[in-house]
Formats: C-alpha cells, sequence, structure tokens
C-alpha cells in the first residue's frame, strides 16, 4: 500500500510470497498485531522464534526487532498502531496495568490460536479494520481507532487480568519488582549485581531471583542478557556499527563473549545475522 494511504497514527499492510516476508526491523513507537493470512511462517520477535499457520495473530511490542520468513505459502497482514493511541486513554490508575502489560508481553511472546479465548476479538476486529482501512468511506479513522482499542483491550487482559491467586500473586510481585527492572532497562550496559537488585526491592538474593523467574518467566541474568541482545539486534540491522561497538554499547565485556551470548540466543553469529537482516 503506498505510503500516502498511511494514517500517522496506524496503517496496514500485507505480505505474501517466498523467503523473507518482512526483513528484520523494528518500531520505535508503535505496536504492531500480526495475522497469518495463509500458509505456514517463521517469525523472530526478539530473541523468540515461534511457527505460526493460518489463522495465528502475534503481538509484536514497541522496540522488539522482528522479522517474518515465508516457510509454505506464506501470507500475513500487519496493523501498526502508535502507543500514544493507547496511552492518551488511561487513568493514572492504569499506569501499572501498562507497565505489567509492557514487561510481560516483551518476555511472554505468545501465539494466539483459535483455541485461545480472545481468539474471536482480534479476528472480528482485525477483518473489520481492514476492510474499513481498504475503503477509506467517511470518517473511516474512527471505526478504526474503535477497533484497535477493543484489541488492545483483548491484549491487556491476556496479559495482565486476575483470574486465580497465581495470577494475583504474578501481578503483585510484576509491580514490586518494578524499581529492579527499571534500574536494569536503564544501566543494562554496566554491570548489574544480583544482590544490588534485590536491595532495591528489599528481599535477599535469592528470592529476589525465584521471586524474578516466577513472575517474569525468566532468570534476572536472562532477563539482562535478552534486554542486551535485543539492543544488539537493532545495532546490527540499523547501523554499520563494528562488532566490537556493539558489544561496548550493550554491556558485554568483549567481543568474544558477546559473540557466545548472541549465538545461544539466535543460534547465528552476529554478522550472519546482519547479513540475513539486510
Amino acid at each position: 500500500m503506498s505510503s500516502e494511504n498511511k494514517s500517522p497514527l496506524f496503517s496496514m499492510d500485507i505480505y505474501s510470497g517466498t523467503g523473507t516476508l518482512l526483513y528484520a526491523h523494528r518500531h520505535t513507537t508503535s505496536m504492531e498485531l500480526l495475522e497469518v493470512l495463509d500458509g505456514t511462517i517463521e517469525v523472530q520477535i526478539g530473541t523468540a522464534f515461534l511457527e505460526g499457520v493460518k489463522g495465528d495473530f502475534f503481538y509484536i511490542p514497541v522496540g522488539l526487532v522482528h522479522s517474518v520468513t515465508s516457510l509454505e505459502g506464506g501470507k500475513v497482514r500487519c496493523l501498526d498502531f502508535e502507543r500514544s493511541m493507547i496511552e492518551e486513554n488511561l487513568e493514572s490508575i492504569d499506569e501499572e496495568i501498562l507497565f505489567m502489560f509492557e514487561v510481560q508481553s516483551r518476555n511472554k511472546i505468545f501465539r494466539f490460536t483459535k483455541e485461545h479465548p480472545f481468539y474471536q476479538i482480534l479476528k472480528v476486529y482485525m477483518n473489520d479494520t481492514y476492510e474499513e482501512y481498504a475503503s477509506k468511506d467517511v470518517c473511516y479513522k474512527l471505526p478504526i481507532r474503535a477497533n484497535i482499542y477493543l484489541m488492545v483491550t483483548a491484549l491487556l487482559r491476556h496479559y495482565c487480568a486476575i483470574r486465580t491467586e497465581q495470577d494475583r500473586n504474578i501481578y503483585h510481585n510484576v509491580l514490586r519488582l518494578a524499581p529492579a527492572i527499571s534500574y536494569i532497562n536503564e544501566s543494562f550496559v554496566g554491570k548489574i549485581y544480583i544482590e544490588e537488585l534485590s536491595e532495591r526491592v528489599m528481599v535477599s538474593a535469592d528470592y529476589f531471583t525465584k521471586m524474578f523467574r516466577d513472575s517474569i518467566g525468566k532468570t534476572p541474568i536472562d532477563y539482562i542478557n535478552d534486554l542486551r541482545i535485543n539492543h544488539a539486534l537493532a545495532m546490527l540491522c540499523e547501523t554499520n556499527a563494528s562488532i566490537q561497538e556493539i558489544s561496548e554499547a550493550t554491556g558485554f565485556c568483549n567481543p568474544n563473549y558477546f559473540h557466545k551470548i548472541f549465538k545461544q540466543y539466535m543460534n547465528c553469529s552476529p554478522l550472519a545475522y546482519r547479513k540475513a537482516s539486510k
């Protein structure tokens, strides 16, 4: 679709073919909802790799590098929408929910299949959004905004709703971990010690590690490495910085260690990933 038809707040595109459908890239201010219209694909979202088949949905958070490869007759539909659309409609009390959503959606990448309780909401309003976007009828942006709010509500309820005692504990603990998470996000380039993080939450180092793993699905070390690798992915795609420069800018002590951890997460070398992303 031509760029002149794109709204500054949202846009829709369809991609199909063989091989790479979407090269590695990221959106710095917008979220994306991706639907598999046909065939089988592999989608990379950050350091996660998932296979999708016709009908599946994937949510891609702001800032995560992602790509889509057709494995067999792949065809995908992508809806991008600005994060500001969601923020401007939140009351101050909902900031906790948005924090929870951002933490969980980045660390628990999920494939929405037909069996998921919110699947029909995503399916119905994605189709309606595409029809409105394609027709450009009078005031078409209003129903599209309404549809996006309804789909985001489904995503928020998937990641943030409290239905069981376990959900309640996770929600409480993620908010309790907020000072440590914020510190990691701001300071990942330097050395980070578990003892220092646990002090920010006022618990022992062992309890902090357990609470972090049980609530976010990763150990603190995995979270830090994942964050560093995600920043490295962006630099590999968007800059010509050397591996030495990237390893320093992302908090790895040297290029060899960076290469080792990168290959552990991405199953290829940094240079191989840069070549593929171009």
